[in-house]
């Protein structure tokens, strides 16, 4: 049987709520709905579903989409970021100053962030190029620490991966492959030392336990002490700038 085709995407504007995508999905069993701060609100549609169906579906969850945007907006707006800022080895600076555009420099851990005067401190510009250089921090904390905290955990409690690779990824904190390549995300520099080792030992892990049944468990609570209680403690942060 030939590999079922993907319907092109639709984009759909309801009143209210704005620009909504709908998308067909093969393997999608059932109509869900998401609200993302970027990529706003998606539909998954399975193919045997009509459009008309979808956007029958998001009418009726207009007043719950409208709640989440509200949320989201909310959260967007506490979550200015101002002087002060610090990453393990940079401290951010913001500086009103008389340039066209923003425009960063950075000397001896020092990160100034230089924008027009007449633009905000919270305007999607300068955010934006703020987010940008944070970015670009914890990828270069990151690939200074992670490869050889990795290593020296391996050879300590007797592990061996294959390939390592530090990404900015945001879905997660890390992945092992099932050929035990293993991910990591940049934004693990956010963490504190013991949730850093815990995340790498808990991949690391992986290496010999593919899944997370009571093998996996035992094996990392054995190596951390305190497995559960780590992996609870990780529940407080989030990956992204």
């Amino acid at each position: 049987m030939p590999p079922l085709k993907r319907k092109p995407s639709t984009l759909w504007h309801l009143p209210g709520v704005g620009d909504i995508l709908l998308r067909h999905n093969p393997r999608a069993k059932r109509l869900s709905l998401s609200v993302h701060p970027q990529k706003g609100v998606r539909v998954t549609i399975p193919t045997f579903l009509p459009v008309a169906t979808a956007q029958q579906f998001v009418e009726q969850k207009r007043n719950w989409i409208i709640e989440k945007q509200n949320q989201l907006a909310q959260r967007s707006a506490n979550n200015i970021i101002e002087s002060g800022f610090k990453t393990r080895h940079h401290e951010l600076l913001l500086i009103p100053s008389e340039v066209n555009d923003t425009n960063v420099t950075i000397l001896n851990g020092k990160v100034t962030v230089a924008y027009p005067y007449q633009q905000s401190i919270s305007s999607n510009e300068v955010q934006s190029t703020v987010r940008t250089v944070i970015e670009q921090l914890y990828r270069k904390e990151s690939l200074s620490y992670l490869p050889q905290r990795v290593n020296a955990l391996a050879q300590q409690f007797g592990f061996s991966y294959n390939t390592l690779r530090v990404k900015n990824i945001k879905s997660r904190w890390g992945s092992c492959s099932g050929t035990n390549n293993i991910n990591l995300s940049i934004y693990l520099m956010k963490l504190p030392d013991e949730l850093i080792d815990y995340i790498i030992l808990h991949e690391l892990t992986h290496t010999v336990h593919k899944n997370h049944g009571p093998n996996f468990w035992k094996h990392l609570n054995r190596i951390t002490g305190n497995a559960k209680g780590l992996n609870q403690r990780m529940k407080k942060y989030s990956t992204g700038v």
